[in-house]
């Protein structure tokens, strides 16, 4: 057995300590502040250190690991500049309710006073996304900090815990104590009187919503959901953004919620019942003039489970509650044959050519529009896969996710459906996935625009004609050349131009392991 030093200094006990409550994974770009937790690294290595080229890839990733492995990952930064390039990113993470335990190295505990250039105010940047911010400016302080911060971050809420660590803590020596995770609590049981309401509506043939968030979107609700399904008067939607959810053959197709406020809104108000099951009342993502901020009748809505987790149970219940019923009819025949369309790429063929090849138990990446709309109304006829996409809105999130997706489940293929103005905020993942090797197709869809804009100024009904201003949604002069841009950072690239050549690329690509970039030219 080898030999346990009595004392520790604060960085390597707090890694230690990290590693005993099964934190294994740190998406890290330290600076100053942060070499002696480098060096203490050296010490643990059941923790694996991940280099990001840009602090907004390790709070993405940190997030794609948690919703792929459902355990924490750590990240570390370099003062508050450093982890304010992470807060877009913890944004998202926070909304998908994932949960990260970020580690920001601080000036020693004596100097902090003097004002040095990088010195800012982390707790009150951290504050917006954590849950709880914590700070060592002493050894006892260290002890309780970590301990309260791995509680938090492992414990029922979960969610986003900061700790800061100044220099001088960071050395100092601390006696060796391993750390003793608390004993996880049942998960939150379902609401017994949203039971019975949703039970005896649907019995009394009333037209009921099941709207489903966080697990209820997961495999094993699923099941559940196909049993209540297939009756005549209940309809089964997935909230609009999720941050986790399954679909392929033999699961019933679940699609989501329109993104548009007036659409969804008067959508939600054909319904007799709206039952929540781990899903939020639905908010509209921009104010619309007419549209209330919260979509649909409040009187109609009722929760069955609140919180990301344990939805199975309840819909089990609720399921048994009603008794044998049909069960929800099979997905359909199967995929289209994409080549019987003409030759042009569009973000429709393109999407069903990745559908085709998609191998089983993939993992998909999803940013913009442009490929992840059309994919998901195919997803349920494609193999079986788990799909993962932007939550808060803060764009710079799939590439990023899809790189912590990989290291969550190396031996599953990762497929990132991305836009090409969202993925120009945090490229320096293509970077990280090269070092790390991880298998992970990025298909760009490169239309050169930022589309989603264009689309809301249409809906808003504005017509630009002055040629800077429309500039402003434009992104073709000058166009990036993905291809030759991921082949700097190390990762094999190409273009397609026709669905032959993307039919191609990409089943080679789902046919060998590695990270690729597919630049998809759309003729749309």
């Amino acid at each position: 057995m080898a030999h346990v030093p009595a004392t520790r200094n604060g960085a390597s006990w707090l890694f230690e300590s990290a590693a005993d409550a099964g934190i294994d994974v740190c998406f890290a770009n330290p600076g100053t502040t942060e070499l002696p937790m480098v060096a203490a690294m050296e010490a643990v290595p059941r923790l694996r250190p991940v280099l990001c080229l840009f602090e907004g890839v390790c709070s993405g990733a940190a997030d794609g690991y948690y919703r792929i492995a459902q355990r924490p990952a750590m990240t570390l930064t370099h003062l508050g500049p450093g982890f304010a390039n992470a807060i877009a990113n913890l944004h998202n993470a926070r909304r998908a309710g994932s949960s990260i335990l970020n580690v920001i190295g601080d000036h020693m505990t004596w100097h902090v006073d003097a004002d040095p250039p990088l010195a800012s105010d982390i707790a009150s940047l951290a504050a917006p996304v954590s849950r709880a911010y914590h700070r060592a400016d002493s050894v006892d302080a260290l002890q309780r900090s970590v301990a309260a911060a791995l509680d938090g971050v492992l414990g029922e809420e979960g969610g986003i815990h900061t700790l800061t660590m100044p220099m001088d803590i960071q050395t100092a020596s601390i006696a060796y104590a391993p750390y003793r995770p608390p004993r996880g609590a049942s998960s939150p049981r379902h609401d017994g009187l949203g039971l019975d309401i949703a039970a005896k509506a649907i019995r009394a043939g009333r037209k009921v919503l099941l709207l489903l968030g966080g697990d209820a979107l997961f495999e094993e609700s699923l099941r559940h959901v196909g049993k209540l399904a297939g009756r005549t008067n209940v309809s089964v939607m997935g909230e609009t953004f999720p941050a986790r959810s399954e679909h392929g053959k033999g699961l019933p197709a679940i699609g989501r919620m329109h993104p548009d406020a007036r659409h969804a809104h008067e959508w939600l108000h054909g319904f007799d019942l709206v039952v929540l099951v781990g899903a939020a009342r639905p908010v509209a993502f921009f104010g619309t003039e007419g549209v209330p901020s919260f979509l649909g009748d409040s009187e109609k809505f009722i929760t069955l489970h609140a919180g990301a987790k344990g939805a199975a149970e309840a819909l089990a219940a609720l399921a048994q509650a009603l008794g044998p019923a049909p069960a929800m009819p099979p997905a359909g025949a199967g995929l289209p044959d994409w080549r019987a369309l003409d030759g042009r790429l569009t973000p429709e063929s393109a999407a069903l050519i990745v559908a085709t090849h998609l191998p089983e138990q993939a993992i998909i990446s999803a940013e913009g529009k442009t490929l992840a709309f059309p994919f998901n109304r195919l997803a349920h006829l494609a193999n079986r896969h788990s799909t993962i996409v932007l939550t808060g809105g803060a764009i710079g999130q799939g590439i990023p996710a899809a790189l912590g997706a990989a290291i969550a489940a190396p031996s599953r293929k990762v497929v990132g459906l991305q836009s090409d103005g969202s993925a120009m905020y945090t490229l320096q993942a293509l970077w990280s996935m090269a070092r790390t090797k991880s298998d992970v197709t990025i298909c760009i869809a490169a239309n050169q625009r930022y589309q989603i804009l264009e689309d809301e100024m249409r809906r808003t009904g504005h017509d630009l004609t002055n040629p800077d201003v429309t500039a402003l949604l434009d992104l073709s002069d000058p166009g990036v050349d993905w291809a030759a841009l991921a082949g700097s950072l190390g990762v094999e690239s190409m273009r397609v131009r026709t669905n032959d050549e993307m039919d191609r690329a990409f089943a080679r690509s789902m046919r060998e392991r590695g990270p690729r970039l597919i630049q998809l030219c759309l003729d749309a």
